[in-house]
Formats: structure tokens, sequence, C-alpha cells
């Protein structure tokens, strides 16, 4: 979809924050009385987005805000391969953010739709935060809450679920002192290539104006 008919793509993108909410929320990745998500609207300096509590979107401009909808605008400036954003904490992010430490690459669909994730962000450090999204992790952990974003609303939806698997996997064996094994160097750098491949064509479509497409293939 193109920005041609705005009301069409307002509406379009309204009923995929819904739905996005909806399938988070029943997953248990979602509070809707503590978080937040979001969409970019393409081609726009601007996006939709659903503040806690709250059950109806409403748009915000991507160069200024402060809270949570700042948050996001900061992710949407600095990524501009972002589509859809979710910031919200789980007590597996919790866990980490007490650790000070971020869960390895376990997973092959880790590597490949997340990224090496960075240390945790302190709360209220927004250049830390920034810098630690420029790399092209799609999860940051940020004062106790993770940052999940996405080309899509799919992708983040499915970023959010595989990195919660990450969290859990990691604290519950830090806990318990097992060993986990990680992927590999070359499979996490053929993975990386091939989301930053993702990751600039997404950001060609939003400039153009338009939503990019679903990334389901490794």
């Amino acid at each position: 979809m193109e920005t041609g008919d705005t009301a069409a793509m307002r509406e379009h993108l309204e009923r995929e924050l819904a739905e996005a909410a909806t399938r988070l929320a029943t997953r248990g990745l979602f509070d809707p009385l503590a978080d937040t998500i979001s969409m970019r609207c393409p081609g726009r300096r601007e996006m939709l987005w659903v503040g806690a509590g709250e059950t109806q979107s409403r748009s915000a401009s991507l160069d200024s805000g402060t809270g949570d909808p700042g948050l996001h605008a900061a992710v949407y400036r600095t990524r501009e391969d972002a589509g859809a954003v979710l910031l919200g904490a789980t007590a597996w992010s919790a866990h980490l953010e007490a650790l000070g430490v971020s869960p390895p690459v376990l997973f092959d669909e880790q590597a490949r739709h997340i990224g090496e994730v960075t240390s945790p962000v302190a709360a209220g450090d927004t250049v830390g935060l920034v810098r630690a999204l420029a790399r092209g992790s799609n999860v940051a952990v940020y004062g106790g809450r993770r940052i999940c974003l996405g080309t899509t609303r799919e992708r983040m939806v499915g970023n959010a679920e595989v990195f919660e698997k990450c969290a859990l996997a990691f604290v519950v064996a830090r806990a318990t002192g097992q060993r986990l094994a990680t992927i590999p160097w070359w499979v996490r750098a053929i993975a990386g290539r091939r989301l930053r491949r993702d990751q600039r064509r997404a950001a060609e479509h939003f400039a153009l104006g338009r939503i990019p497409e679903d990334t389901r293939a490794y």
C-alpha cells in the first residue's frame, strides 16, 4: 500500500496496530495498561501510536515528543527501516536489566531477524539507546523495558516473540548454572548480511511512501 490515499493508509495502520496489540497481549507480551505500540506512516514524518491505557491510536510527529512518544519517534529517526515499534516490559526483560547483560545469539531466527543485542541501556539514557539501535539490532533493553522493532507489524510481533524465548532461556540458564550453545559466528555473519539487506529495502520502501513486504524466508 502507498500513501496516495491518506485516509485508506491511516485506516490500514489503525487496523494493523489494533491487531498487533491484541495478538501480543494474548501471548503475554503486551500490557495495554502500561505498554505502548506504534507504526510509521510511510512517506511522512509521522507515526500512529497507542498510549498506555488507551484503545484508540493517534498521530504524533517523528521530529519531537517526550515520554514514550518521544522514545518511539527517536527509534524511527534512528532507524529508517523501522515500520513498527513495541515498548514495554516482561518479567524476563526486567531480569535482563537486573543482570546487566543481554542474551547472546541462541537461535537461528534470532540471528536472522533480531541480530546481536547490546547490553541493557539505563532508563533516561536516550543517547545510549540511539547508539545501541544504530548498530542494526531489532531489540534493545532500556531501563527494564525492551524495545522491539521490525520493518513491518508482522516482523515486530515476530521479533517480540523470538526475543522473549531468548530472554527466558538465557535467564533460566544463568539462574541454574546451565550452559547454552550459541550460534556459530559464520551463521551469524550470513544472517546479519541478510538482515541488513532487508533493512535497506524497507528504508527504501518507506522513503517512497510504501509499506515493505514481510520478510519470512531465512
